[in-house]
C-alpha cells in the first residue's frame, strides 16, 4: 500500500463528497466529471478505485469518535452493550453509551454509505460506458465458458475493476439493510414482512440523477446479492484468464482491495443476516438463504488463502497487523492516512496516546465477562486487562488491542503517539461462524458443532490447568442443539468484540439481554433488539429533499 499513497490521495480528493440530503449529493467542485471518467485509462482508474477505498476510512468533520468504518462498528458495540464506556471525561461516543444511536447517528451512517454509493455508481458508469466490457461479457459470455473472443489486457483489468466496484455497492447496501431494516418483532414491522417494508432508496449507475423512492427490504438484499454474485463471478472468471494470459496469479497490492474472497465474505453475511427475515414468511427460501450463506463462508474456508489466529499468537498479534494470515480484509495506516486521536487506536488502545488510556475507558460488558468466566479454558479471558497492574484499565481490550509500536506499556513517556496500527475490516474466523450459524438452521448440527469448534481449538487458556478437560466437556455440550445456539451466538459476541458485529448478533440471535453493570448509562437495565433504541430512522434531512420520500 505504500506505493500507492500518493496515487490513492490523490484519487480520495477526486472523490470527496460531503452529503446530508438528496439535493446535496451532485457533483462538486472537487469530483471529476463524467467527460473525464470517460477518458480514464484502466491505469487511471486503479487510482480512482483507490480513493474510493479510501472513504471506508474516512468520515467528514473534525469529530474524534468519527472515522469511517471503524467508527461505525465501535458505535453498534457500544450500542449492543457488549462494549462498555466507564467514564466520560471527554464525552466522545457517550450518545452510543445512552443507547442514542439511532438519533444521534443516523445521518451520519446515511451520508457516509450514500456517499460512497454515488462515486461507486460514477466509477461503475464509467467502466460501462469506457470499456464496454458488460455489453462484451452479454455478447461473447465469460472467457473460459467456451467463446470465441478474446478479452484485450485492458477489457480484463476492467473487468477486474467493476468486480471491486459491484462487490464496494454490495457492501453499503449490506450495510444500509442491516442498520435500516427493523427487527422482526419491533412494532415497526406490525404488518409488514421484508417483502413489503420500506427501507431505504437504491441508486444505481441509471438513475443516480435523480431522486429514488424507498424500496424494500428485501429489494436492497436483493441489489445486495446481485452485485455481489456478479463481482465474483467476474473475479472468478477474469481472474482465471488473467492468471492464463499473464502466467501469473491476479494478486491484490494491498489487503484494502477487495478479492474474490471477500466478496465471498460479504455476500455469506449478507444471506445470513436476511434469512431470519422469512421465518414463518417464506421458510424454504429463509433455508434457501442459510444454504447459500454456508456456501460462500465454505467458499473462503476451501480457498486456503487466509488462517485461523492460533493459540499461541492469542495475546501477541493485537489485532494490529493487516499483514496477518487471519485478516481477511483491512487497512495497512501509514503516517499519511493515520488518523491520530480521531481513529479506533486512538479511542480505545491504553498503550497509545488515546482517550482510553487517558481515562474514558470502553472496556468488556462485565455481563459478558462472566459469561466468558463461567468457561474456564477459554482463553480470551486474557484479551481483557485484569486490573492488578492499574485498577483504572480493568477489563480494557489490551490482549486483543493493542498499538504495534507500545504493546506493554502505559507510561507516558512510552505510549505510542504515531496510531501506526492497522485497521481490520473482515477477519477469516468470522467465515466459521457464519457457516456454524447457517448450518445450524438448516439442521446440520454436526457441521454447526464442527465449524464452530475449528475456531474454539485455538482459543485454549494455557493459565488454567484443567483447560484441555474442561474444553472436552465444553465439546460433548454442542450435540444438544440449545446449547449448541447458545454457544455460537457467545462465539460471536467474545470472538468479535470490537470488530463491528456486535449489534447484529443482538438484533439476530439474542432478542433480549442484560447490560453489564460496568456500564456508565443504564448499567444492570434489560434491554431489547425491538425497542426504538435499536432501530435506525431515515434522516430528516432526506425525508425533507428528496420528494420521493
Amino acid at each position: 500500500m505504500k506505493k500507492n499513497i500518493t496515487i490513492l490521495l490523490l484519487a480520495a480528493l477526486f472523490l470527496s463528497s460531503c452529503a446530508d440530503s438528496w439535493l446535496d449529493r451532485q457533483y462538486q467542485g472537487g469530483n471529476l466529471s463524467q467527460e473525464q471518467y470517460d477518458k480514464l485509462s484502466s491505469e487511471k482508474m486503479e487510482g480512482t478505485l483507490l480513493g474510493l477505498y479510501a472513504m471506508i476510512y474516512t468520515m467528514g468533520g473534525d469529530q474524534h469518535d468519527e472515522f469511517g468504518q471503524r467508527s461505525i462498528d465501535l458505535w453498534g458495540d457500544l450500542l449492543s452493550g457488549d462494549i462498555a464506556l466507564t467514564n466520560k471525561t471527554y464525552g466522545w461516543l457517550y450518545t452510543d453509551e445512552q443507547m442514542l444511536t439511532v438519533s444521534a447517528r443516523t445521518g451520519t451512517i446515511w451520508s457516509f454509505y450514500y456517499d460512497m454509493l454515488h462515486n461507486i455508481n460514477t466509477i461503475v458508469f464509467s467502466i460501462e460506458n469506457s470499456s464496454k466490457i458488460m455489453n462484451l461479457i452479454a455478447e461473447n459470455g465469460y472467457p473460459g465458458d467456451g467463446g470465441a473472443y478474446t478479452y484485450t489486457e485492458e477489457e480484463t483489468m476492467y473487468a477486474l475493476y467493476m468486480a471491486q466496484a459491484l462487490a464496494m455497492r454490495g457492501y453499503c447496501y449490506g450495510n444500509l439493510a442491516r442498520w435500516y431494516t427493523p427487527v422482526m418483532k419491533s412494532s415497526y414491522m406490525t404488518g409488514y414482512t421484508i417483502d413489503t417494508y420500506k427501507c431505504v432508496p437504491l441508486y444505481t449507475e441509471s438513475n443516480m440523477n435523480s431522486p429514488q423512492a424507498l424500496s424494500t427490504s428485501a429489494e436492497v438484499y436483493n441489489r445486495v446479492f446481485s452485485d455481489l454474485s456478479t463481482s465474483i463471478m467476474l473475479f472468478e472468471k477474469f481472474g482465471a484468464y488473467y492468471e492464463e494470459v499473464q502466467g501469473s496469479k491476479y494478486n491484490r497490492d494491498t489487503k484494502l482491495i477487495i478479492n474474490i474472497n471477500v466478496a465471498r465474505g460479504l455476500i455469506a453475511y449478507s444471506y445470513l443476516n436476511a434469512a431470519p427475515y422469512y421465518k414463518n414468511v417464506d421458510n424454504e427460501k429463509m433455508k434457501n438463504y442459510y444454504r447459500l450463506a454456508h456456501k460462500y463462508a465454505n467458499d473462503v474456508i476451501l480457498s486456503g488463502e487466509f488462517s485461523i489466529l492460533k493459540n499461541n499468537e492469542l495475546c501477541t498479534t493485537g489485532f494490529n497487523n493487516v499483514d496477518h494470515s487471519s485478516w481477511m480484509w483491512g487497512q495497512n495506516v501509514v503516517v499519511e492516512t493515520a488518523g491520530g486521536l480521531k481513529s479506533w487506536f486512538g479511542q480505545m488502545d491504553i498503550h497509545s496516546y488515546s482517550y482510553a488510556w487517558a481515562g474514558d475507558t470502553k472496556v468488556l460488558d462485565d455481563g459478558l465477562k462472566t459469561d466468558i468466566e463461567a468457561r474456564a479454558w477459554d482463553g480470551r479471558i486474557n484479551w481483557f486487562n485484569d486490573g492488578k497492574k492499574k485498577s483504572t484499565f480493568k477489563d480494557c481490550p489490551d490482549g486483543k488491542f493493542f498499538s504495534a509500536q507500545s504493546p506493554t506499556s502505559t507510561a507516558e513517556e512510552d505510549i505510542d503517539r504515531e496510531w501506526l496500527s492497522d485497521n481490520i475490516f473482515m477477519r477469516y474466523e468470522s467465515m466459521f461462524l457464519i457457516a456454524s450459524e447457517a448450518c445450524y438452521f438448516i439442521d446440520s448440527l454436526a457441521a454447526s458443532a464442527d465449524y464452530l469448534t475449528q475456531i474454539t481449538d485455538e482459543r485454549m487458556n494455557v493459565n488454567y490447568p484443567f483447560a484441555q478437560d474442561d474444553y472436552t466437556a465444553y465439546k460433548a455440550s454442542l450435540s444438544n442443539g440449545a446449547t449448541l445456539l447458545k454457544e455460537i451466538e457467545y462465539n460471536w459476541r467474545v470472538e468479535m468484540w470490537g470488530e463491528g458485529y456486535g449489534l447484529q448478533t443482538f438484533r439476530r440471535l439474542t432478542g433480549t439481554k442484560k447490560r453489564g453493570g460496568n456500564h456508565d448509562y443504564a448499567g444492570g437495565s434489560e434491554v431489547n433488539a425491538s425497542d426504538h433504541s435499536f432501530n435506525m430512522n431515515i434522516p430528516g434531512s432526506e425525508a425533507t429533499y428528496n420528494p420521493n420520500i
